[in-house]
């Protein structure tokens, strides 16, 4: 569900406003970037305080995930611990701590990880943002100094192909299914060490040849700056959509009901899955009037599909980063119960590759429970996974260990993606003119 920096989930409780740091993968906000620019000197961790963190990881790791050696063995774990704790002088705590990130992300769970951020924040940092999208890998955001980079599309890395330069820096992503390098991986070129230990660069330089929208091509090289020093050419430069449909709105709750009366579609975008009512179950009633209810929300989706015989309903659990799944799919169960409102072409259920955890099983629910039609992209988390993420800390070099705790087996079988019955992804220049083709289709159809 997250990568070895993937920093979490932001929830401002004040104004309800949410900012999901999967959308912010997306569109690549710079307050990380800027933040990893500032560098500091920290003593190195002895090696023997090392091993004795790697001899815990080992130790508590196991005790603490219910199905750790899946798709990794306890073996091969066991070996390559070994190997790493023998090669251990010499390096710096960053190179350590992204070999045992490699390691762990080959158990293939995306809630089990290191948080190697503050490890990070010491290192340097290249200020550009990639993604991937339907026609391939882009540059969505960068600094002045690199704007020419802009919009630009990636054909190739430090001479090899963008494909292949994708799959090394892959090493450190937790592969749930094919969506996982796709959705993860750019995050880590920014990082010259990471790149150099994935064999990806043998300098801090990211040089790509791009290509416009005409095909022309171009020659960029990308590094990191002095943002002290580079006032005006370390400002950021991203893509502001001129005509953002309801997806790209700056500023979005943790769910909001919209009805779109022109096309009899009502709208109810999902960006976390939280509530007054789940924090009430969880018995925290001096917290719960801090969060907006549900509830409501849910009745009034139920009183538009009764009201308006031909209206559609879109759930959007793109970019949904988790949660508690209990209110999605309480929702899912009412549909499900009325016959005039579960029918096919009325109900739509928006997914892609960012969509994770109890998102992922609010979908899975929909899709066994309803005649609705999942849209969208396959997510990178695998339905049946291991979720309410839990973590720990390493004894000595401080570092929080991630894993996951309660098994969800959200569909049958052990299939390993969540896939859409009608895949639609989004073009660059779709991203780029703030158009979501997820909802034109449901307008349309």
């Amino acid at each position: 569900m997250a990568s070895a920096i993937e920093p979490g989930v932001n929830l401002d409780l004040a104004g309800y406003v949410f900012q999901n740091t999967k959308t912010m993968r997306f569109l690549f906000n710079f307050i990380l970037l800027l933040a990893l620019s500032i560098q500091s000197t920290f003593a190195q961790t002895p090696p023997d305080r090392w091993r004795a963190d790697i001899q815990t990881l080992q130790q508590e790791l196991p005790k603490r995930h219910p199905d750790l050696f899946r798709n990794f063995s306890r073996e091969a774990f066991e070996a390559a611990l070994a190997d790493l704790s023998a090669k251990l002088e010499g390096h710096s705590d960053l190179q350590i701590a992204l070999e045992l990130q490699a390691i762990v992300a080959q158990f293939g769970d995306a809630h089990t990880r290191l948080e190697l951020t503050p490890l990070l924040q010491r290192s340097k940092v290249i200020p550009i943002g990639l993604g991937w999208f339907d026609d391939g890998l882009y540059v969505s955001a960068t600094v002045k100094k690199f704007g020419p980079a802009l919009g630009k599309k990636i054909l190739a890395i430090n001479g090899m192909d963008a494909n292949v330069a994708l799959e090394r820096i892959g090493r450190y992503v937790a592969r749930e299914n094919d969506e996982s390098i796709r959705r993860d991986a750019p995050l880590w070129f920014r990082f010259p060490d990471a790149m150099r230990q994935a064999g990806v660069s043998d300098s801090d330089t990211l040089a790509m040849i791009m290509a416009d929208e005409k095909g022309q091509r171009y020659f960029i090289k990308t590094y990191p700056i002095d943002f002290k020093a580079e006032k005006t050419g370390g400002q950021p430069v991203q893509y502001t959509p001129k005509e953002p449909d309801l997806r790209w709105s700056p500023m979005k709750q943790m769910f909001s009901l919209d009805w779109l009366e022109r096309d009899s579609i009502a709208y109810l975008q999902y960006n976390v899955c939280f509530s007054r009512e789940i924090v009430l179950a969880a018995g925290d009633t001096a917290s719960a009037m801090q969060f907006p209810a549900f509830q409501p929300l849910a009745d009034s989706v139920l009183v538009l599909l009764n009201r308006y015989p031909g209206a559609r309903f879109f759930l959007d659990l793109r970019f949904n980063a988790g949660g508690n799944p209990s209110d999605g799919i309480a929702l899912a169960e009412r549909l499900a119960t009325m016959p005039f409102v579960n029918l096919p072409n009325r109900l739509y259920v928006a997914v892609n590759r960012n969509t994770t955890g109890a998102a992922v099983e609010i979908a899975a629910a929909f899709q066994e429970k309803t005649n609705a039609t999942l849209l969208g992209e396959t997510p990178a988390q695998r339905p049946n996974h291991i979720g309410d993420q839990r973590d720990f800390s390493l004894p000595n070099t401080r570092i929080q260990v991630f894993y996951g705790t309660r098994p969800v087996r959200a569909l049958p079988g052990d299939p390993a993606a969540l896939t859409p019955d009608k895949i639609i992804e989004q073009p660059f220049a779709q991203f780029r003119d703030g158009k979501d083709p997820v909802l034109d289709f449901v307008r349309g159809h």
